[in-house]
């Protein structure tokens, strides 16, 4: 296995001392592109809301800033990932308004029509099943509840040749903006928007349940 192979197998599940320095690393390296993704969607004070893939839980704070009346739940196929995100958000955990739980997408615990917003920041990319995946996503959403996929690299883009690259050492998906409309919209989500940023390589999908 390549070095590369190796560093984006522990960016889909992050373990051990170096998979927490790595989440950690994400924090800041991910804040400009979850700022810009985050931009396209309004979340409501009083919004309950999900991150799927939370990583270092710096999105969960940003969120739980931006639902200030509501409530912000972290999930992550990582326990190490888990730790660093509670310690991050410890006092909003303190306080209900944030949960961090060690769950995966394809298995959610949650009932039906929970959330008002559901957010994935970088990584849709290692999700097992995207149509079941989605599926699922979709049944733990409220009606018009808005689904927000961001995502550092898109297929179409001026960086395709170095996408490609990670994409195949990574055996991750990675999909264009039409491919996000069309798998989107496949999985019974409605009124799906896809921006792209060309100068950084960034993509951010909303779309809503539809329900």
């Amino acid at each position: 296995m390549s070095l590369l192979s190796r560093l984006l197998s522990q960016a889909g599940r992050p373990r051990g001392w170096f998979g927490r320095t790595l989440v950690r690393g994400m924090n800041r390296g991910h804040a400009g592109l979850t700022r810009w993704g985050l931009s396209q969607v309004e979340i409501f004070e009083d919004a309950h809301v999900l991150d799927i893939g939370c990583g270092g839980g710096r999105t969960l704070e940003t969120l739980a800033s931006r639902a200030g009346r509501g409530k912000a739940v972290g999930i992550d196929y990582s326990e190490d990932a888990v730790a660093v995100a509670r310690k991050r958000n410890q006092e909003l955990i303190d306080s209900g308004r944030v949960e961090v739980l060690h769950e995966s997408v394809s298995s959610m615990p949650f009932a039906d029509a929970t959330f008002d917003c559901v957010t994935a920041v970088e990584s849709y990319y290692f999700w097992p099943d995207i149509a079941a995946d989605l599926a699922g996503v979709r049944r733990v959403m409220k009606p018009d509840g808005q689904l927000v996929i961001i995502a550092g690299m898109y297929l179409g883009s001026k960086f395709d040749k170095r996408n490609t690259k990670v994409i195949e050492a990574g055996d991750m998906r990675c999909f264009s903006a039409q491919q996000f409309e069309d798998t989107l919209q496949g999985a019974g989500f409605a009124h799906v928007a896809v921006t792209t940023e060309p100068r950084k390589g960034w993509i951010c999908a909303v779309a809503e349940s539809g329900k």
